[in-house]
């Protein structure tokens, strides 16, 4: 036995990763389609460049030569669902990825009502419970084209899908005509009396000392009578 065979990549990775258009556009696509990561827009982008390579190569040879290339080119592109049958080569130059990241089973499964988000649908899918003409379907990358879109069904039983309850429209209430409020008299404020001084309680002791120890003062006469 030799050595396994290495898979190519089906995408080439942009040549500047970190232009900031480029990655709020990338953003915008995952959150549109519920996209795992970048690679599946790269791959997506690498399909669409080819057949637009492809497209373009037949439009420098001349008609008579071309016919048959260009016919076997738009049916193809018609069975895929990216183009509708009065389409032309010019159709196909402007080709987008959008375009074909709408054919993914997990976008259809999405917009059949099989499930209420993008991510909801992927589960599913990933889970085994889709089906693609009676078979069951687990990448949720998958290219569907028209004959198999109306195949897509359960796979065994149906799920149950909780539906977000319908809420009733509340009324709008009527907003009362607000009263003028009058602004409040201020009343004067009432006079205090004045705060009496207060003697300090050394003060008061001193006196009391003073009072208390006084002797009687003599009288006048006494005092010559005793001389």
């Amino acid at each position: 036995m030799g050595d396994p065979r290495k898979l190519r990549k089906k995408y080439t990775p942009p040549k500047r990763p970190w232009e900031s258009e480029r990655l709020a556009a990338e953003k915008k696509l995952i959150d549109s389609f519920g996209l795992k990561n970048k690679k599946e827009i790269w791959r997506a982008d690498s399909t669409i460049r080819k057949l637009r390579y492809l497209a373009r190569g037949l439009v420098g040879i001349p008609i008579n030569q071309r016919k048959g290339e260009e016919e076997k080119l738009l049916s193809k592109l018609q069975k895929l669902g990216l183009l509708k049958e009065s389409s032309t080569l010019d159709d196909a130059l402007s080709l987008k990825t959008e375009d074909l990241l709408a054919r993914r089973l997990q976008t259809l499964v999405w917009r059949k009502g099989l499930a209420t988000t993008l991510t909801q649908a992927r589960q599913f899918i990933t889970h085994g419970h889709i089906s693609v003409n009676k078979r069951r379907v687990d990448a949720p990358g998958v290219m569907i084209g028209n004959e198999e879109e109306t195949g897509i069904d359960w796979y065994g039983k149906p799920m149950e899908i909780a539906k977000k309850p319908e809420v009733a429209p509340v009324a709008e209430k009527k907003e009362e005509p607000k009263k003028e409020e009058k602004p409040a008299e201020k009343k004067p404020k009432a006079k205090r009396a004045p705060r009496k001084p207060k003697k300090k309680v050394a003060e008061v002791k001193e006196i009391k000392e003073e009072l208390e120890g006084a002797k009687e003062i003599p009288e006048v006469g006494e005092g010559l009578n005793a001389g």
